[in-house]
């Protein structure tokens, strides 16, 4: 019965790497490398690092202190996605862009659909009408079989 359970966190994982893939949101792959399947005591989780957020909804403007420049890192991190984008632009420039305004994706009001339409509750809603399906059945026998 778990097996429907972890099929499911599988499958949404693929769901998503494939979606952010589709739409050219992997450069280097760190952030979907990141997405893994974890049995915990009660189930599974999917989980990745934080970037995974971005994918989905964009990167709003930073809000620093005035006179701060922001993450010193982001222009190393742009650099790096250009590079695996092979993309020759001023990594500079696009961070600056990013700080000031956010991403293009974020601009647009987010919502990209990489995480919320495999994450879809009506298909959650499905598997566990299974799962407890398969519950119920095999509860059903064990109590029939005891008579």
């Amino acid at each position: 019965m778990t097996n429907e359970l972890l099929n499911y966190f599988n499958s949404v994982r693929q769901q998503i790497i494939d979606a952010a893939t589709q739409r050219g949101m992997s450069a280097s792959g760190k952030t979907l490398g990141s997405l893994q399947v974890v049995e915990t005591p009660n189930g599974y989780e999917l989980q990745a690092n934080s970037s995974i957020y971005f994918l989905e909804h964009g990167r709003g403007p930073t809000t620093v202190p005035k006179g701060d420049h922001g993450n010193p890192n982001l222009v190393e991190i742009i650099q790096s996605w250009l590079d695996a984008k092979g993309l020759s632009l001023n990594a500079y420039a696009v961070a600056n862009t990013i700080h000031k305004s956010g991403t293009r994706l974020y601009r647009a009001g987010g919502n990209s659909g990489v995480l919320s339409v495999p994450l879809n509750l009506d298909t959650l809603d499905q598997v566990f009408d299974t799962i407890a399906g398969q519950y119920l059945q095999t509860a059903s026998d064990e109590i029939f079989q005891a008579f």
